[in-house]
């Protein structure tokens, strides 16, 4: 029990350092494309990614998990929602 512990807190020590252009843990970044991409066509997985990387650049990996947290509890995200809206405009260009 200890060990877990111990382990928790390095790993969430860890995520809470990252900074703003690295790279968010594998399964964060999962669950965001397949988020993105849950009811489009497969070819546009390469567009998710994109904005990924675009919100990677942007905000670090704490500040987008409390985007997320204030999301889940319906506080205002409107300068999120503003900043991907501006994002999907240059990973998902109109043909």
């Amino acid at each position: 029990m200890k060990y877990l512990v111990i382990v928790s807190a390095i790993v969430i020590t860890s995520c809470s350092s990252r900074s703003r252009g690295e790279k968010y843990p594998d399964q964060v970044r999962t669950n965001f494309v397949n988020g993105c991409a849950k009811k489009l066509p497969p070819e546009y997985k390469a567009n998710c990614e994109c904005m990924l990387e675009q919100v990677e650049k942007k905000y670090s990996f704490t500040e987008y998990m409390q985007v997320e947290n204030d999301i889940k509890a319906g506080k205002d995200v409107a300068s999120f929602m503003a900043f991907t809206d501006s994002v999907r405009q240059i990973c998902f260009p109109k043909k």
